[in-house]
């Protein structure tokens, strides 16, 4: 039995690829403040040296819904950010930015 080889593409060729694509910039784009977001949240509880299950049983959640949270696939009410700070020794900062120029 002869097994075949997969060609694979490095993904950073990919990535080139679909930067092409003006699709797929809009998308990326909209989701880079929920990444900046789910960055920031593995960012404090790194510097807080907790574990996500340690940093649940502070907020009295789960330690999926803090996996959640670092996967940018929950949104955080204002409530579950101030929660957040605390258990990490953090403050919660809220600011507006005006919009690039057009």
């Amino acid at each position: 039995m002869t097994k075949e080889k997969r060609k694979t593409i490095p993904v950073e060729m990919a990535f080139d690829e679909w930067r092409k694509d003006p699709e797929y910039v809009a998308e990326f784009a909209a989701l880079e403040d929920e990444f900046a977001l789910a960055d920031q949240f593995i960012k404090a509880r790194g510097a807080a040296g907790l574990t996500q299950q340690e940093l649940a049983e502070r907020m009295r959640t789960s330690q999926s819904y803090i996996a959640r949270l670092e996967g940018g696939k929950e949104t955080p009410s204002t409530r579950t950010l101030n929660r957040f700070a605390e258990a990490t020794g953090h403050r919660v900062v809220i600011n507006f930015e005006p919009l690039a120029a057009r």
